[in-house]
């Protein structure tokens, strides 16, 4: 027996060598896939080696589209006539690109071009615009439409301006009886305008009458409407504000002095390396557009029986002259038997007939011209016809009863010393003398 415990304790020395040998056993949950598991290494325990599986398949990744936008700085009065609710969303649908419109004064939003803040600018002072194109600070500019100002005013018209046919006039009379003038005095487009006026009439307004409120078209005519007071207002803002409930009325208007033009231009890319040129392009380009100008013509038509805004694009003004289908320095077109077109010597040799008319300083001259009705008689009215509008060539117009005109022995369109033509109206609103006639229309 005691040979046998030599041999026993060698047999229980290997069990404990082969003991040590074996692998330990985890008795941890097996470890996430595509992960690296480290097994800490102790006196007891060997170094195991790190276990790694093949990762499964990893899921697609969905690329969503950023959506591209545009910053549009514009006046309070595209904003406030509900214009940009309407045009907006068929540049959106036609585009993709969403237009991030900041509504404040003309100036304000030409500052904003000037520092980089915009993409493209839709605005009406037009000095103020070619400034700021031979300045460097746009790259594009183009016509997009016109409408007019007004003087409004509480209806029993304290100051008595109603009918007064020159603006500046109208202005010295409210300066004299102190009556209360709100003015937008935010360097708008439409305080420009204003400040304009108020030189030509030679009066630097000031007083506790003058009120200068620092707010957009619609604060203002809101503002006028509960001091029972006078503004000065672009007419789309007017009668979009006139359906909300203002009794303001309409007191002086006509005055070719009221001519209020739209502009849209691309800001300098220059500016900012995050200004979005060939966007503003696009933009423009669908401003200008035909289909687009056809929606501003009709916008407005159906709640006051004619537009906020008279299209006015090159491309508009194209269609419409070779819709005519004629050409000339002159031409009558719309509801005429015969569209025709006469160079100015063409009408410069037709019979003449004097007028006397008054001039911009209100003094009486004597015109010489051409008889309306003589011209309009050449072309061939037809019996539908109810109006004559009378076009400019810088867009302006005015609408006259074309019954009275045919019936008007002293009516005529008088020539210019400098070339072109002038409507003479003697007894008809002070808006019909308009200047650079050439198109004379029926409608």
């Amino acid at each position: 027996m005691k040979k046998l415990y030599p041999i026993m304790s060698i047999l229980f020395i290997l069990v404990l060598a082969l003991s040590a040998c074996a692998p330990a056993v985890s008795t941890e949950a097996p470890a996430p896939k595509a992960t690296v598991v480290e097994v800490p290494t102790t006196a007891e325990t060997a170094p195991v080696e790190p276990v790694v599986e093949e990762p499964t398949a990893e899921k697609p990744v969905v690329e969503v589209p950023t959506e591209e936008s545009i910053i549009l700085a514009t006046t309070t009065s595209t904003a406030d006539s509900g214009l940009l609710d309407v045009i907006l969303p068929d540049f959106v649908a036609k585009t993709g690109v969403k237009v991030d419109v900041i509504a404040v004064g003309t100036g304000q939003a030409l500052e904003l071009g000037k520092n980089g803040d915009a993409d493209v600018l839709l605005v009406h002072a037009r000095a103020s615009e070619d400034a700021f194109m031979e300045a460097g600070d746009g790259v594009r500019r183009e016509d997009v439409m016109y409408n007019d100002f007004v003087i409004v005013g509480p209806a029993d018209d304290p100051a008595g301006i109603k009918g007064k046919g020159k603006v500046s006039t109208a202005l010295k009379m409210l300066a004299e009886s102190e009556s209360t003038f709100v003015s937008r005095g935010d360097d708008s487009g439409t305080h420009s305008k204003e400040k304009a006026i108020w030189k030509e009439a030679g009066i630097e307004p000031a007083g506790d009458w003058y009120v200068s409120a620092g707010q957009g078209m619609g604060d203002v005519l809101v503002m006028a409407n509960e001091q029972l007071a006078y503004t000065l207002s672009d007419r789309a803002t007017y009668l979009a504000l006139k359906l909300e409930g203002i009794e303001l009325e309409v007191l002086v208007e006509g005055d070719p002095f009221l001519f209020n033009p739209y502009g849209v231009i691309a800001v300098n890319p220059n500016k900012n390396p995050n200004i979005k040129n060939d966007l503003a392009n696009a933009f423009i380009d669908w401003i200008v557009s035909l289909e687009t100008q056809e929606l501003i013509s009709q916008y407005g038509v159906d709640k006051f029986g004619a537009p906020l805004f008279v299209p006015d694009s090159i491309a508009w003004r194209e269609s419409q002259t070779s819709a005519s289908g004629v050409e000339g320095d002159l031409i009558i077109t719309g509801l005429v038997a015969t569209p025709i077109g006469w160079t100015e010597d063409e009408v410069r040799a037709m019979d003449t007939t004097d007028a006397t008319g008054t001039d911009s300083s209100g003094a009486s001259e004597t015109y010489t011209g051409v008889l309306l009705a003589t011209l309009l008689n050449l072309a061939g009215p037809m019996s539908e016809a109810q109006t004559l509008v009378i076009i400019a060539d810088d867009g302006f117009s005015a609408e006259v009863p074309l019954a009275e005109v045919m019936a008007c022995a002293d009516c005529i369109l008088s020539f210019r010393s400098k070339g072109g033509f002038s409507s003479v109206l003697p007894g008809f609103p002070k808006n019909t003398g308009v200047k650079g006639v050439v198109e004379l229309q029926l409608k």
